[in-house]
């Protein structure tokens, strides 16, 4: 797995899970996503909620000895914060943790096809944000790259 590869898979997972769960919280629309890195954010909504969604790597290190090419391993962590806003006016905290835990699901006990596993899966919340109420999703990752 590369970085690149890993970005794919470990935003793959949320986008599946939340394409197919996350319109329940929200009369079946499926509320929109902003993507970090792909294009201008824009407006967020004022009367619907909305997700921003962001991987952070924290750490690498080699994780075994020096091989021939293609054959060292290089262990990388991270996290990947879902942020759920919901209109206060709207109900605001519950259906915000609602749709924070449908981003949860996607990484509890998950792990990608490139090897990418989660742990330390949290919901928390931030409080109210402007017209929105906020709450976090949080998933640790850890994957192998080879080099």
């Amino acid at each position: 797995m590369n970085i690149n590869t890993a970005y794919d898979e470990i935003l793959g997972l949320f986008r599946t899970a939340w394409v197919a769960g996350a319109g329940a919280y929200n009369g079946g629309i499926v509320p929109q996503v902003f993507w970090e890195g792909l294009g201008a954010e824009g407006e967020k909504p004022q009367e619907a909620p909305w997700a921003r969604v962001t991987v952070r790597h924290a750490s690498g290190e080699q994780a075994t000895l020096r091989g021939d090419a293609g054959l060292t391993r290089w262990r990388r962590s991270g996290i990947i914060t879902v942020q759920v806003f919901f209109p206060l006016k709207l109900g605001g905290l519950a259906p915000s943790r609602s749709l924070a835990r449908v981003a949860a699901a996607a990484y509890e006990g998950a792990s990608t096809a490139g090897g990418a596993w989660f742990r330390n899966v949290r919901v928390t919340e931030i409080g109210p944000d402007g017209p929105w109420y906020n709450v976090n999703a949080l998933a640790e990752f850890e994957y192998d790259e080879l080099s």
